[in-house]
């Protein structure tokens, strides 16, 4: 149960708004749920048109996207933005502002934390490779890396800062296919 609670926190913001549209049509039109969930007649007309609304929100939000949209957001967002799936086009050159690169700061790296990982497991080869640079592709090895359970295909996290701020930013990679694997860091502009 642990582990499909992770993957339903993991997923896409788009695809929460679609699963919970969905869930609330199966309230609509199935009414009673194992005795536990009993809504009235405006109860089922609520739930449908809820459900429904959250499913176009979720489209909008998936098929809304236009390359523009991106431009006023901050360069290391967008990269962290990319590497999660979230954004497909980066905001174009000319639309981000040239400015000197902040320096990262690693908070946290993990590695496997989908195979019950310890948090943090990796952060010391995370902060080696990227600290103090303004946007790092770190190499995921598995070889060099501790490994929480051989058998389970593992992912990777991390979470940094950007010089002095105090915003986390994160990135992760979901699956990992064992060769090749980067995950890149940014606090450029």
């Amino acid at each position: 149960m642990k582990e499909v609670m992770l993957r339903l926190v993991d997923v896409p913001m788009v695809r929460m708004f679609v699963l919970a549209g969905i869930l609330f049509l199966m309230i609509a039109v199935l009414g009673k749920i194992e005795g536990k969930i009993e809504p009235g007649r405006i109860g089922r007309i609520g739930a449908a048109i809820l459900g429904a609304v959250l499913i176009v929100i979720g489209l909008v939000m998936q098929y809304g996207e236009t390359p523009d949209m991106y431009s006023r957001l901050p360069p290391n967002l967008i990269a962290s933005m990319q590497q999660q799936g979230v954004v497909a086009v980066a905001a174009p050159a000319s639309a981000v502002p040239a400015a000197p690169a902040i320096p990262i700061k690693v908070v946290s790296g993990t590695y496997g934390r989908n195979c019950n990982a310890k948090a943090g497991n990796a952060t010391t080869q995370l902060a080696k490779a990227c600290d103090g640079q303004g946007s790092c592709d770190f190499v995921i090895d598995p070889a060099t890396l501790e490994d929480p359970a051989p058998t389970c295909s593992k992912d990777f996290a991390a979470e940094w800062k950007c010089g002095d701020g105090n915003a986390v930013y994160s990135a992760a990679l979901s699956a990992l296919s064992g060769k090749n694997d980067k995950l890149r860091l940014s606090c450029a502009g």
